[in-house]
């Protein structure tokens, strides 16, 4: 009866475990120092003064986490190479909070492209996913900027939950053949973040924590 016990241990553990899916951290800026720009990521040329200006690693109890806060309307992007394999890991989840959202009218979206959140998936040099938390365009609402290249999607909306930490998962394999109209069967480049207020003139500022690729939702 014990060994019938220990095997039923074990096969509810492995259903747990499957259930839950394989997942590979992308970063979680443990290795990163708090106050600094996080190790490993990097900005374009001649950028990294500006870009260490809005982007630093914070610290809340034991986690640490990237926060950006673009008060100079600086719009500098900080990215972070990560090619995988998009077959066996199709959804990308990381953590987000709006700490400053931009105010603008509804619809103004596509004249400013100002957000507080927002996090790339990129595809080499010319093609890119972007997923924001908007403050114009309701959640699951998108905007193709560059049809076929560069499409915006807005996960989040408004100011109701800011200040809360929300977990995100996207389908990165599916959204490129949703928003692209073809499939992709390569490598994603890497991830990059955007906390922009510079169309806007606003502060804007966000977290963002815990990225990692999984196999499963």
């Amino acid at each position: 009866m014990k060994f019938l016990g220990v095997t039923c241990l074990a096969l509810l553990l492995s259903t747990s475990l499957a259930a839950r899916g394989e997942e590979i951290p992308v970063d979680g800026f443990l290795q990163s120092t708090v106050g600094e720009f996080p190790a490993g990521w990097k900005t374009y040329p001649l950028q990294m003064g500006k870009a260490k200006r809005v982007y630093r690693i914070a610290k809340e109890g034991e986690e640490k986490f990237l926060r950006a806060v673009d008060a100079e309307f600086l719009s500098v992007t900080a990215f972070r190479s990560f090619p995988w394999d998009i077959a066996k890991y199709p959804y990308l989840k990381f953590r987000w909070r709006a700490q400053s959202l931009p105010q603008m009218p509804a619809g103004e979206w596509r004249d400013v492209d100002d957000h507080a959140c927002g996090v790339f998936v990129g595809f080499g040099f010319a093609s890119a996913l972007k997923y924001v938390w908007s403050s114009t365009f309701p959640a699951g609402s998108y905007w193709a900027k560059k049809p076929g290249k560069f499409v915006i999607v807005a996960r989040e909306f408004g100011p109701e939950r800011a200040g809360q930490w929300r977990e995100v998962t996207v389908d990165v394999r599916g959204d490129f053949e949703k928003y692209f109209g073809k499939a992709f069967s390569g490598k994603p480049s890497g991830l990059a973040v955007l906390s922009d207020g510079e169309g806007s003139r606003q502060q804007v500022a966000c977290d963002y924590a815990a990225f990692r690729v999984s196999d499963r939702p």
